[in-house]
C-alpha cells in the first residue's frame, strides 16, 4: 500500500508537472505574442484590475476544498453543503466588487476599471461552480484528468486572447484570456464528473470543516494580499507603464515557478494527508518530491536569469527591455521555491491550523517591514524586497516543518540539494561561455544556442555524476513508454 501511494505521488507530480510545464510553455509563447501586440500600459491596467479577485478568491472556497480532501470520510451532504456555500459567497463577492469598482477606478486613476471589472470578475462565481469536482478528483488523485482539463483550457483561452489582440481590442484580450481559462475548465470539469449537487445541506458539517478551513482561508488570504500589494502600490505611486514592466517580469518568472508550485501542492497535499500519522513515510515522500523538483527548478530559474536579456532582444520590441532586470531579480526568489513550498505543505497536513496561523504571522511581519522599507525607494528595490521575502518564507517554513518531520533533517536537505546546485552552476558556466563565444551573433542565435547547450550540458552532467534526481527522472520518463516484448 505504501509503495502504491509512493508511486501515485511520484506519478501524480510527474503528470501535474508535465501539464504545468506544457501550460507554462504555452503561456510563455502566447505571452510573447501578446507582448508584441499590446502595450506596457495595457498590462499595467490589467495588473490593477486582476489584483482584487486574485486577493479575494480564497474567500469563495474558505478552505473547504482542502478540508474535504483532508477529511477521512466524505459524503454527498458534505459536498452539497460546501457547493451551496461556495456559490453564495461568490455571488456576494462579485456584487460587492462591482459596486466598489467606481471608487477603485478613481483611487488608481484607471477609468477602464469600471467597464473591465464586471466582465473579468465573472470568473469568481464561474470558478465556484467547479470547486467540488476539482476536490473530488484531487481526493482520488486523478491528476492526469485535471492536468488535461487545465491544458485544454489554457490552449483555448490563449487562442481567444491572440485573436482579440490581433483585432485591436487591447486590454480586453487579457480579460478574455483570464476569463476563458476559468470558463473552459469549469465546463470540462462538469462534463467529466458524475457528481451533481443534491438538495442537501448541513450547517453542522460546514461548521466542523470551517474550523480547519478558516485557518487555511486566513493564511491564503493574507498571502494573496502580500503577493498583490506590490502591484497595487506601484499602480498607485508609479506610472501604469512601469507597473506593466514589473508585472511582466514577475509573470514570466511565475510561469515556471507558480506552475510547478501548483503541481506539487495539488499532488502532495492529498498524498501527505494520508501519511500524516506515519512520519517516516511522510519524510521519505517529501524528500523524494523535493529532490525531483529542485532538479528541475534550479537550472530552470538559473537559466532564465542568464538568457532573459537575449530572449527579450530576440523576441520582443525594444520597448519591453526595462522589464528584464525585474525578471532577473525576481527569478532569484524562484530558486528557493521547492524547499519552501514542500515544507509549508507538511505543516498544513500535520498541524491543526494553529501552527499555520503562527508562521504566517511571523512571515507577514517580516514582509511588512520589507515592503515598508522598499516601496518608497524604487521599483527595483521592491523587486529585491520580494527576494528577501522569499528567503524569509523559506526559512520559517523549513523550521516549522522540522517540528513535525524530524526524520528529514536540515543537514539532509542541504546534502540533497548541493549536487544539484553544483550541476546547475557548472551548466550556467558553460552557457556563459557559449555567450562569449557567440559575441557579435544575433540575439536569436545566442538565445537558441544557450538553451540547447544548457539543456544538453545539464543532462550530461546528471548522467556523468549519476545524480539521484536524474535517475529518478529517467525512470519516470521511461515508465510512460510501453515496454516491447
Amino acid at each position: 500500500m505504501a509503495a502504491q501511494l509512493k508511486h501515485k505521488v511520484v506519478k501524480g507530480v510527474a503528470w501535474s508537472t508535465i501539464e504545468k510545464v506544457c501550460s507554462a510553455l504555452l503561456q510563455l509563447a502566447v505571452s510573447l505574442v501578446l507582448l508584441n501586440l499590446l502595450s506596457p500600459e495595457d498590462y499595467g491596467i490589467m495588473a490593477i484590475v486582476a489584483a482584487f479577485p486574485a486577493i479575494l478568491m480564497p474567500l469563495v472556497d474558505s478552505g473547504f476544498s482542502q478540508a474535504l480532501i483532508r477529511k477521512s470520510e466524505v459524503d454527498d451532504v458534505d459536498y452539497s453543503s460546501v457547493f451551496y456555500v461556495n456559490i453564495a459567497i461568490s455571488v456576494a463577492l462579485y456584487t460587492i466588487l462591482v459596486a466598489l469598482s467606481p471608487a477603485i477606478a478613481n483611487f488608481f486613476d484607471v477609468p477602464q476599471f469600471v467597464v473591465l471589472a464586471p466582465v473579468l470578475y465573472l470568473l469568481i462565481p464561474i470558478n465556484s461552480l467547479s470547486n467540488i469536482q476539482n476536490a473530488i478528483l484531487s481526493r482520488s488523485m486523478e491528476f492526469k484528468r485535471l492536468s488535461l482539463y487545465t491544458l485544454v483550457a489554457n490552449a483555448v483561452s490563449s487562442g481567444v486572447a491572440i485573436w482579440m489582440a490581433v483585432e485591436g481590442l487591447g486590454v480586453w484580450a487579457l480579460v478574455g484570456q483570464r476569463l476563458g481559462v476559468v470558463v473552459v475548465k469549469t465546463v470540462m470539469l462538469w462534463w467529466g464528473s458524475s457528481w451533481r449537487p443534491k438538495w442537501l445541506f448541513s450547517l453542522d458539517r460546514i461548521k466542523a470543516m470551517f474550523r480547519y478551513g478558516s485557518r487555511i482561508l486566513l493564511s491564503d488570504l493574507v498571502s494573496n494580499i502580500y503577493y498583490q500589494i506590490s502591484n497595487l502600490f506601484i499602480g498607485k505611486f508609479y506610472t501604469k507603464a512601469e507597473l506593466g514592466y514589473y508585472d511582466r517580469g514577475n509573470k514570466i518568472k511565475e510561469m515556471p515557478v507558480t506552475s510547478t508550485i501548483m503541481a506539487v501542492l495539488n499532488v502532495t497535499f492529498p498524498a501527505f494527508s494520508r501519511q500524516k500519522d506515519d512520519k517516516p513515510k511522510l519524510a521519505l515522500n517529501a524528500r523524494k518530491v523535493f529532490v525531483l523538483w529542485a532538479f528541475v527548478m534550479l537550472p530552470l530559474m538559473g537559466g532564465l536569469i542568464f538568457v532573459a536579456e537575449d530572449m527579450f532582444r530576440a523576441l520582443l520590441p525594444e520597448v519591453w527591455l526595462p522589464a528584464v532586470p525585474y525578471l532577473q531579480i525576481l527569478s532569484i526568489g524562484g530558486l528557493l521555491a521547492p524547499l519552501s513550498v514542500i515544507s509549508f505543505n507538511i505543516v498544513k497536513v500535520c498541524s491543526d491550523g494553529k501552527m499555520i496561523f503562527r508562521i504566517e504571522f511571523v512571515k507577514k511581519l517580516i514582509a511588512t517591514a520589507v515592503l515598508a522599507i522598499t516601496i518608497p525607494i524604487s521599483i527595483r528595490a521592491i523587486a529585491w524586497g520580494q527576494v528577501a521575502i522569499f528567503v524569509s518564507d523559506m526559512i520559517v517554513n523549513t523550521l516549522a516543518a522540522r517540528h513535525y518531520v524530524r526524520e528529514w533533517s536540515l543537514w539532509r536537505r542541504i546534502k540533497d540539494v548541493v549536487p544539484i546546485a553544483l550541476a546547475t552552476l557548472a551548466m550556467l558556466a558553460i552557457v556563459s561561455g557559449v555567450g562569449h563565444l557567440l559575441t557579435g551573433a544575433s540575439a536569436l542565435v545566442v538565445f537558441v544556442a544557450k538553451i540547447v547547450v544548457g539543456i544538453g550540458s545539464y543532462a550530461l552532467l546528471g548522467e556523468l555524476f549519476r545524480l539521484e534526481a536524474w535517475r529518478e527522472m529517467k525512470e519516470i520518463l521511461v515508465g510512460y513508454f510501453p515496454k516491447r516484448k
